[in-house]
């Protein structure tokens, strides 16, 4: 018996350690990220890769929704939010032309979908990410923030995630058997 139990035992704590420190997997709840996640795929989360070099402009992370999302999105209760990184600190976004630009330059994500909307966003602030689902013109992300959800109106700081809230960058999805494969 405790041939069985001690080996059990320690490998359901360490699966405990892996998932809290290391990788963790989530469902996606909804279409933000087509093509490139699809609504109910299963990611993994690696929750250690930020410690060792900073988030860059592309990198698709899971992060914690700050208040301008909650209020423009109304997500369910403690769901973290999957999107793909346009800005980080002292970058300037703009959505014009059905294109992102950064910085003034075009910014390509083959998989993304055309936006339909334009925006000119503030400098991205220290500390602050510029976020937008691949499903540009069905995700609730930065440019729904900045307009609350809904009319003209913009408020530029609530476009912006604090990096803080980063819980890690998306790596692969495991599931379904048939969309395996890693994220880029």
């Amino acid at each position: 018996m405790r041939d069985a139990v001690i080996p059990g035992a320690v490998a359901i704590g360490m699966a405990f350690v892996i998932q809290a420190s290391v990788a963790k997997p989530y469902e996606i709840p909804t279409g933000s990220m087509i093509p490139t996640i699809k609504e109910h795929d299963r990611i993994i989360a690696n929750r250690l890769v930020y410690r060792f070099r900073d988030i860059r402009r592309g990198d698709i992370v899971v992060f914690t929704p700050p208040a301008a999302a909650i209020r423009a999105c109304d997500p369910p209760n403690g769901v973290p939010f999957v999107k793909r990184v346009i800005g980080v600190p002292g970058d300037r976004v703009e959505v014009r032309d059905h294109k992102t630009f950064v910085n003034g330059r075009e910014f390509v994500v083959k998989s993304a979908r055309v936006p339909g909307y334009e925006m000119n966003f503030s400098v991205v602030p220290e500390g602050k990410l510029l976020l937008l689902g691949d499903n540009r013109n069905n995700s609730c992300d930065s440019h729904q923030w900045a307009q609350g959800g809904e009319g003209p109106d913009t408020d530029q700081d609530a476009a912006f995630a604090p990096i803080d809230n980063v819980i890690g960058q998306a790596e692969v999805v495991y599931w379904p058997l048939s969309r395996v494969r890693f994220l880029d």
